[in-house]
């Protein structure tokens, strides 16, 4: 015989979606009141500005990805792993970036990069967990709990809950605070209920059974009642969601790079036309202790050629004027190589912001190789905070003093 069809009565005894089987659910539909606003909600939400921040995890080398290679100091510390000056695609007469970073180079050339150089914050941690939680928080001095995103979420309110969505197997802490409730969706197409994968080909009618069940009387019985109606908008949820991914066309070839995949996972949700507002993903690793140069040419061309990828995306299905990147590192390295063919934590580093709307250039001053601090690491020019707060007000229209609890000066890329 072939394959048995699932009946109300089987699936109700198996248990496949049964109501309490909480876990069968985006996890965040399973914690959050929200879910009972799903369905109302989602197609209220038209395209809007969109920020996606890409996390460049490990301590990226700035001194190697924007090569200040006609500055003091960089050929003596970097005798070994320092990028020769006929391979540097150059900026200026004394910085440019790193050979494997040619169409992010066009796109500088176009006016479509700003470089924010030598951020960072005062009295630097270097320690990856307590680094990457101060960027997250935007909270130097002190360990906060609520990412500074999470902020920007509590300042507007959104009602949609896929106004912001983290792109990684797990919610990155920039994005979690109390009272927010964020999905992670590291793949789109996995962003749909689990159904009893004994009988693959009945799985619409397992859907169907369980949007019956789901869809019953509870009365008196409201923990039983809730989980029925996160359930029956799990459901609408995640149909839109496939329903707006399936109709994503596009002739853009992304390279084959976790980078790639995570931005074609947001082209495509941006393609939905979901609503939301923020994406955050994340790459790496950067902590190149050791064999740097291969290492970092490898993940630096994955970058670039992933974010024009995303760009070329964006420009096919009309959206390249919505949408603003931010990527960031938790601190760059030290000036003086070691000798391993690598570096060391360090300090200040630059961060990218790209877009067709962005005000391209360099800002900030670099930082002095030869005028160290006390621990012979660079000195920030530009706190990272200031970016915050430029794409919190330029780009999103929150007031930053909200998201990060007090007011920096604008650094002008938007």
């Amino acid at each position: 015989m072939g394959e048995t069809v699932l009946t109300r009565r089987k699936f109700l005894q198996s248990g496949g979606l049964a109501l309490a089987g909480a876990a069968s659910l985006p996890l965040f539909l399973g914690r959050t009141a929200l879910a009972a606003q799903v369905a109302g909600t989602m197609s209220d939400y038209g395209p809007d500005t969109i920020l996606v921040v890409i996390q460049m995890s490990g301590g990226n080398d700035g001194l190697n990805t924007v090569v200040p290679y006609g500055l003091d100091g960089y050929r003596a510390a970097r005798g070994a792993i320092g990028i020769p000056e006929a391979n540097v695609l150059p900026l200026t007469e004394r910085v440019g970036l790193h050979p494997e970073m040619g169409k992010l180079f066009e796109r500088y050339q176009a006016g479509q990069v700003a470089i924010v150089q030598g951020a960072g914050y005062p009295n630097p941690n270097l320690s990856h967990f307590r680094s990457m939680d101060i960027w997250h928080t935007a909270v130097p001095d002190a360990y906060a709990q609520t990412g500074w995103l999470a902020g920007e979420l509590a300042a507007t309110q959104p009602t949609n809950p896929l106004y912001a969505v983290s792109v990684t197997d797990s919610l990155i802490p920039a994005l979690a605070g109390a009272g927010t409730s964020v999905p992670a969706i590291p793949n789109v197409q996995a962003y749909q209920l689990r159904t009893d994968t004994r009988y693959p080909a009945d799985r619409a009618a397992q859907i169907a059974v369980a949007d019956w069940s789901y869809r019953q009387d509870y009365s008196g019985r409201a923990g039983q009642g809730y989980i029925a109606a996160t359930g029956a908008n799990a459901l609408a949820s995640t149909q839109m969601v496939q329903d707006g991914v399936a109709a994503y066309r596009s002739t853009v070839e992304y390279p084959n790079f976790a980078l790639g995949a995570s931005l074609k996972s947001v082209a495509q949700m941006i393609a939905a036309g979901l609503g939301t507002r923020i994406f955050y993903t994340s790459f790496g690793s950067f902590d190149t202790h050791s064999a740097q140069p291969n290492a970092q040419a490898r993940l630096l061309g994955g970058f670039s050629n992933s974010v024009d990828a995303f760009l070329r995306d964006l420009e096919g299905m009309g959206q390249a004027n919505n949408v603003l990147l931010m990527s960031f590192s938790e601190f760059g390295r030290r000036v003086q190589e070691n000798g391993s063919q690598g570096t060391d934590h360090g300090t200040a580093g630059p961060m990218f912001v790209i877009g067709s709307r962005v005000t391209g250039g360099l800002y900030g001053e670099y930082p002095s190789l030869t005028k160290l601090d006390e621990n012979r690491n660079l000195r920030y020019q530009v706190d990272f905070r200031s970016v915050y707060g430029t794409v919190l007000e330029g780009w999103l229209g929150v007031d930053q003093s909200v998201a990060l609890g007090g007011r920096y000066d604008s650094v002008g890329f938007v």
